[in-house]
């Protein structure tokens, strides 16, 4: 994990920005009918496409994020989400049809060619898919560093879970799609140390230890930094298959 997070990753789970959110509605004509399948490590963070489906499936490998999710589904009023706990043997088409289905680029590195087979049969014909990742765009900031130090230490303590490798996105070749799009979105991040602490747990703890790593990362990015407020540089890759 904190190999990840030395390198690409984004330093936690980021929000994702409403543009990205805009484009799918716009890209793929998004009026309120059919499915949508999420696969996402923090798949919760696309409960406000709700409203642009009958019903929305939202997978995650880690099951207090998929809790985490229901509670903020109830907070939001939305009552059409299913949650599922799983990863890419989700990818499957015996789900059946989606008119859109959203995929986090890591779930793809094996069999890469099988699933995306799976995918196109898996949507509509009027639907398609989104595969995108998360990139950090900038050098470690020094509240980065200041959080990774403290999870170094946290680590030789407790059991902080393994993440999934946040690599560039693979174009798609001789993929099974009639037509691919690419958007790139690039934004700054800015977050309260809560929030900060609460994306970085969500990506790294097991909820029995989250209450110790709460308490030493939030002492020391408080006691490094004056200011409330986080900033982390972004980039949004995602292609968008048809």
């Amino acid at each position: 994990m904190l190999e990840a997070w030395e390198g690409a990753s984004p330093i936690g789970l980021p929000d994702l920005p409403e543009v990205f959110f805009e484009e799918m509605r716009r890209h793929f004509r998004l009026d309120g009918s059919g499915r949508l399948l999420v696969l996402w490590c923090g798949a919760g963070v696309f409960l406000p496409l709700a409203e642009s489906f009958e019903s929305i499936l939202i997978a995650d490998p880690e099951p207090d994020r998929l809790a985490e999710a229901r509670r903020d589904a109830t907070r939001m009023g939305i009552r059409n989400v299913i949650p599922l706990e799983g990863g890419a043997e989700l990818l499957h088409p015996r789900m059946g049809r989606f008119r859109l289905v959203i995929v986090q680029d890591a779930f793809l590195r094996r069999d890469r060619m099988r699933r995306l087979s799976f995918l196109a049969k898996m949507t509509e014909p009027e639907g398609g898919a989104v595969i995108a990742e998360v990139h950090r765009c900038s050098p470690l900031t020094d509240w980065q560093k200041v959080a990774l130090e403290v999870l170094r230490q946290l680590e030789e303590r407790l059991p902080v879970e393994k993440t999934i490798p946040c690599r560039p996105v693979e174009p798609l070749g001789h993929s099974p799609f009639r037509q691919v799009n690419l958007f790139i979105h690039r934004w700054t991040q800015r977050r309260t140390i809560d929030q900060t602490v609460k994306g970085i747990l969500a990506a790294s703890c097991p909820f029995s230890k989250k209450r110790s790593a709460e308490e030493a990362l939030r002492h020391a990015l408080r006691k490094a930094y004056s200011s409330n407020i986080l900033e982390e540089r972004l980039r949004l890759t995602a292609v968008f298959a048809k």
